[in-house]
């Protein structure tokens, strides 16, 4: 049972070590990933889009 306290003990403390981000850190970032996933996934596309016409030009 000292083993379980000594977990729990030793989780507590590493919880309270932990840095929270505050609602505008966590704002900023979120808007970040999402416009980076948007230009990233447009990128791709319009790639794919030329990979697209340069093979169906060459096979077509």
């Amino acid at each position: 049972m000292s083993k379980i306290q000594s977990f729990t003990d030793g989780v507590k403390k590493e919880w309270n070590k932990i840095s929270w981000p505050t609602a505008k850190e966590l704002q900023d970032n979120t808007t970040v990933v999402v416009l980076f996933s948007i230009i990233l996934s447009l990128f791709i596309f319009f790639i794919d889009q030329i990979y697209t016409k340069a093979l169906e030009f060459i096979f077509g």
